[in-house]
């Protein structure tokens, strides 16, 4: 893996686990994400790791229309707000987040975005689509 996250273009903070993706999140034997520099998604990485969505957290530009979260009379991500709206424990202050700056979900809904997105692993997206 290497060190790399150059982007002006707004990120998904719940991009795939491929080739290519930026690592930025652990997720911790508590459950929850530990934010990193991210790192760029090697081919070996994917070889050597299984179920990577349920172990890690990974960014990626985001599609727009290109996704299933988009929600094209908006112009925005509807996933941003079904996470905020899950009864977890939220954090109220903000933590270290190496994307803030570039995420799609800070840019639309602020600080709200960030309280449970370390409570947030990729696989859940099934069940919030659901929602």
């Amino acid at each position: 893996m290497e060190a790399s996250f150059n982007s002006s273009k707004k990120m998904c903070p719940s991009y795939l686990g491929k080739v290519g993706a930026q690592l930025f999140g652990v997720v911790n034997k508590d459950g929850k994400v530990q934010f990193i520099t991210p790192l760029t998604v090697t081919e070996e990485f994917v070889q050597q790791n299984d179920h990577l969505e349920q172990r890690f957290r990974f960014t990626g530009k985001c599609v727009e229309k290109g996704c299933a979260q988009w929600n094209n009379e908006e112009s925005k991500c509807s996933l941003s707000k079904k996470v905020q709206n899950l009864d977890l424990n939220q954090n109220k202050e903000l933590s270290y987040c190496p994307i803030r700056s570039q995420c799609r979900w800070f840019s639309q809904d602020g600080n709200e975005a960030c309280f449970s997105c370390n409570e947030v692993t990729r696989n859940m997206e099934e069940l919030l689509l659901t929602m």
